[in-house]
C-alpha cells in the first residue's frame, strides 16, 4: 500500500510540474500578426523603382551602412555596432521597390541581432616521468554567440529613413 501511495503521489507531482512547463511555453508569434494596411514598412513615391532604389543605397550609404548588396529593385545593407566590450550588434536592412501605376513603393526590414563574448579556456600539461620537468600550457578561444534578433518595428525608426531616402529622391 505504501509504494501504491508513494507511487501516486510521484506521478500526482509529475503531472503538475509538466502542466506548469506548458503554461510557462511562449505562444505561437503568429497569433499576434496584424496584417494592418498601413504599415511603417512601405512608402509610396512618385519615382521610378530604380531611382527609389538607388536612393535608399544612397541614404543607407550615408549613414556607415556597408551595401552588401545592390540591384536596380532591391538593396541589402549591415551596420555593425559594439555597445560595450562583449556585446555585438548588427542591423541588416533589406529594400525592394516595386512599381506602381505612380511611381513606386519601397519597402524596408531592418533586423537586430545581439551577439555576446563567450570564453572559453582550457589548460593541458606536459610531464617527463621520473618528475622534474612540468611544461604547462593554456588555450582560450573566445566566440561571439547569438543571443536575439527580432525585426525592429519601431515607427520613427523607418520614417527617419524614407524622410532620408525622400531628401535623396529629390536631389
Amino acid at each position: 500500500m505504501m509504494k501504491i501511495t508513494r507511487r501516486l503521489i510521484g506521478l500526482g507531482a509529475m503531472t503538475q510540474v509538466l502542466v506548469l512547463c506548458t503554461a510557462c511555453g511562449t505562444g505561437a508569434v503568429y497569433k499576434d500578426e496584424t496584417f494592418k494596411k498601413e504599415s511603417p514598412f512601405q512608402r509610396e513615391f512618385q519615382r521610378s523603382e530604380q531611382r527609389a532604389c538607388e536612393a535608399a543605397q544612397r541614404a543607407l550609404l550615408s549613414q556607415g551602412y556597408r551595401v552588401e548588396r545592390a540591384s536596380l529593385s532591391s538593396v541589402r545593407a549591415q551596420k555593425d555596432f559594439q555597445p560595450d566590450d562583449e556585446v555585438y550588434t548588427t542591423i541588416d536592412f533589406d529594400i525592394t521597390c516595386k512599381a506602381t501605376g505612380s511611381g513606386s513603393t519601397v519597402f524596408a526590414n531592418a533586423v537586430e541581432t545581439g551577439y555576446k563574448l563567450k570564453k572559453a579556456s582550457s589548460g593541458a600539461s606536459l610531464s617527463i616521468a621520473g618528475g622534474g620537468i612540468a611544461l604547462p600550457w593554456s588555450k582560450s578561444a573566445d566566440s561571439l554567440v547569438k543571443v536575439s534578433g527580432m525585426t525592429i518595428v519601431d515607427e520613427k525608426f523607418y520614417r527617419r529613413f524614407f524622410d532620408l531616402l525622400a531628401e535623396y529622391l529629390n536631389r
